[in-house]
């Protein structure tokens, strides 16, 4: 497979990927020159999916099967807990308050660092908070075209559906798009 169809194939893999993009702490360097920096949690997911997928010979049948049956698990428990959050706030509130979305963006943040850690490299993925990601920054934008692509592979338009999410909405509104998308369209 060459470069191109790989990175169609990855870019295909993140739209399925019911998780938003995340902001995410990573390190640079090694010895005295390491530093933290932030990175999205959709880098970190490509950069593993094309890891496997260029190395596939390297695993067994029984390994990939048991890391497919890891990661459906991980994603079917995402789109239980996030159903049940947003029945209980529908309940609750009808609708989906901030606290929701908050506590949507843990179940995220949660599932994220378990999906990955399915995927060579470290095991330690720090999440960062929602208010630490702005409008227009990597996160954002990914977050956004994720949301798009996500809304135009999965969900038909419907006459009276709510405005979709642009480049001036706030990424929690963003975050709490996405959980009503999930929670609508489920998992695929």
């Amino acid at each position: 497979m060459d470069r191109t169809e790989l990175d169609a194939l990855v870019a295909f893999m993140l739209v399925r990927h019911p998780i938003p993009a995340l902001r995410v702490v990573c390190g640079q360097g090694g010895g005295s020159s390491y530093r933290e920096s932030v990175a999205s949690s959709h880098d970190l997911l490509a950069s593993g999916i094309r890891f496997q997928m260029t190395h596939a010979d390297t695993y067994s049948e029984a390994q990939i099967e048991a890391s497919t049956l890891a990661k459906t698990a991980v994603l079917e428990a995402l789109e239980h807990d996030v159903a049940d959050e947003v029945r209980y706030w529908r309940e609750a509130e009808g609708g989906l308050p901030a606290a929701g979305v908050e506590r949507c963006y843990q179940i995220f943040c949660s599932a994220a660092r378990a999906y990955q850690a399915l995927y060579p490299g470290s095991l330690d993925m720090r999440t960062l908070p929602m208010a630490s990601v702005c409008r227009h920054d990597v996160v954002h934008t990914q977050s956004l075209a994720h949301f798009l692509a996500r809304d135009a592979m999965f969900l038909r338009a419907e006459a009276g559906a709510p405005m979709l999410p642009s480049a001036s909405t706030a990424y929690s509104a963003l975050i709490g798009a996405s959980v009503l998308q999930l929670a609508v369209a489920g998992a695929p």
